[in-house]
């Protein structure tokens, strides 16, 4: 509690009164003065209240700048995994409990999947009984052992598939379980096509969503991950990207489903598609708690897994990137998920009625102090513990204040503005206005 303390101790605030353009130029200076005082990983922002008095019917504007800023570190997760580039990421806020080079360039294989799915899903919001129609472009593959420079999008004949013909038609329904549950590389292509008219102006489209989103690492050539080697993205990327697709509800049922019958189309009858992602099915490495997403894999960006697990209502998002074996992948994200589930949340207390705010009230004969009423407590898994920001946003009462009034609120919020607890600030001693203020007021009061 001394670092909190100190840091409440040095308080920072700042008030001006004055009419638009010179409460404009003082808002200036303090946000400039104040923004060089902050602390590690705090950002300091300045709350803006009003309140319009009138004195000889002139519209004053009073502004009250007032934050307390503190940094909280999250401890690290402590587990070492074998994939050259990994990242553990909660999938409702955002947090990063675990990085391994998260930011460094990767090849994702049919990770790149997810982007497809997320994109088609979030974006293009197609019915799913939208039908398609398979092009000869759409299954066009690169020769085997021989260099050429072919569009990225030919994928390999050796390549994962969804065993589409052409001139087939399908269904969008029919075509995203293809690419989720036996990775159809033909099936992304399909879709790309079905959607922007050719495979690569669907890419690029895609490329500026993810960008959008967030995902600064990412730029894909394909909608299925065949190598190039400008097809990248990171750890931390697809940990994003994901988060965002298991927003999705239909996402999210496609995904954990461990088959799907394909039904019967013009060119083909009906054909079970079954889960390729071993966390889910029975066996060596099933997961109970896994729910998808999607694994990957050729020579160069070796073994590839983006996955994701709940416990007791929390969901987190492995991606686990290049193991040089298939067990590997799977075992990293599984000591991944059980050192992040195995956490007990901690309780941190920031505030108490023992710390008082203060500030000065225009007419007062003194300085209004407040206290809450209770105490402020967050709770946090360790290794989530938030970078959290204090904003005590006063009312503005009229005078003369009693002891006890409600006079404010502290607002405790993680970087990203939300809401962590919230507690009300009451005035500890009465404030009574100045003679000149109570005369002026009283004058006012008799014109109106």
């Amino acid at each position: 509690m001394s670092q909190l303390q100190n840091s409440i101790s040095a308080q920072i605030r700042a008030r001006c009164v004055g009419f638009g353009f010179f409460a404009n130029r003082l808002y200036s200076f303090a946000y400039n003065r104040f923004a060089k005082h902050r602390t590690d990983f705090a950002i300091i922002e300045f709350v803006q209240e009003s309140e319009f008095c009138n004195w000889l019917s002139i519209p004053i504007r009073f502004f009250v700048l007032y934050c307390i800023s503190f940094s909280l570190a999250a401890k690290p997760l402590q587990v070492e995994v074998k994939a050259g580039s990994a990242t553990l990421m909660n999938a409702e806020t955002g947090a990063v409990l675990y990085g391994k080079h998260p930011y460094a360039p990767i090849y994702p294989a049919s990770t790149t999947k997810i982007a497809t799915a997320l994109f088609i899903l979030a974006e293009k919001r197609p019915p799913l009984d939208l039908m398609m129609k398979v092009s000869a472009e759409s299954l066009r593959m690169r020769p085997l052992n021989k260099n050429g420079d072919y569009p990225p999008y030919w994928w390999y004949s050796d390549g994962t598939r969804m065993g589409l013909r052409e001139g087939e038609m399908l269904t969008v329904d029919a075509l995203l379980h293809g690419l989720m549950l036996v990775s159809g590389n033909d099936a992304a292509n399909v879709m790309a096509e079905g959607f922007c008219g050719t495979v690569p102006g669907f890419v690029e489209e895609m490329n500026q969503y993810l960008k959008r989103i967030g995902c600064n690492g990412t730029r894909y050539l394909n909608p299925h991950g065949c190598h190039h080697p400008e097809h990248i993205t990171t750890a931390f990327d697809l940990c994003w990207m994901t988060k965002e697709a298991l927003k999705i509800p239909k996402f999210r049922e496609v995904v954990s489903k461990l088959s799907y019958m394909k039904p019967k189309s013009n060119k083909q009858g009906p054909s079970e598609l079954k889960q390729m992602n071993q966390l889910l099915k029975p066996g060596r490495f099933h997961y109970p708690k896994a729910i998808g997403v999607k694994s990957g894999f050729h020579l160069d960006a070796q073994n590839t897994l983006v996955a994701a697990a709940v416990h007791e209502g929390r969901m987190l998002i492995a991606a686990v990137m290049g193991t040089a074996n298939t067990a590997d992948r799977y075992a990293d994200a599984i000591r991944l998920f059980e050192t992040a589930f195995a956490e007990a949340k901690e309780i941190r207390r920031l505030f108490g009625p023992e710390n008082i705010f203060s500030r000065q009230v225009p007419g007062a004969k003194i300085e209004l102090t407040a206290a809450l009423d209770r105490e402020l407590l967050i709770s946090y898994f360790p290794s989530e513990e938030p970078n959290a920001r204090a904003f005590v946003h006063w009312d503005s009462p009229r005078l003369p204040i009693k002891k006890g009034q409600k006079v404010g609120e502290v607002r405790i919020v993680n970087e990203k503005g939300d809401l962590l607890a919230t507690g009300n600030l009451f005035a500890k001693t009465e404030v009574k206005g100045t003679v000149f203020f109570v005369l002026k007021d009283t004058v006012i009061h008799f014109f109106r």
